[in-house]
């Protein structure tokens, strides 16, 4: 009997505060999509945002393979899949993969500067080394 009371006092307060329950999200600016599809040479499905929030992700078709390339992803043809994810603050994750004429998938992560220009990052720092001795 004590634990369906407890139960039902827990739901109780889910449904009472459901905005306590949330994870908590950085404050991150949103990105414009349309000038990050432009300078990636992608073409938007027809329901994509004008903006991406932080966690958020668009999915476009490669238009243009020279435009991607001068980001660091070569090699893929058009029509391939552009998935675009915002990150963090100013950061996104660009994945492209293709099925034909040869399955493979290749991701980067680019900054996004003021002025709309696409900068390639490491996905992580490179790791310390070690002291010489």
């Amino acid at each position: 009997m004590l634990r369906n009371r407890m139960f039902l006092s827990a739901c109780a307060v889910c449904f009472a505060f459901p905005a306590a329950l949330r994870a908590q999200q950085p404050n991150v600016d949103p990105i414009p999509v349309g000038n990050v599809a432009e300078r990636l040479g992608v073409k938007l499905m027809p329901s994509a945002p004008i903006e991406l929030d932080f966690g958020h992700s668009v999915t476009a078709m490669l238009a243009d393979p020279g435009k991607i390339e001068s980001v660091g992803i070569k090699g893929m043809h058009e029509g391939a899949r552009i998935t675009i994810t915002c990150v963090g603050p100013s950061r996104l994750r660009v994945e492209a993969d293709e099925m034909t004429p040869v399955e493979q998938r290749k991701t980067i992560t680019v900054r996004v500067d003021s002025d709309g220009t696409l900068t390639p990052t490491p996905d992580r720092p490179p790791p310390a080394k070690p002291p010489a001795k």
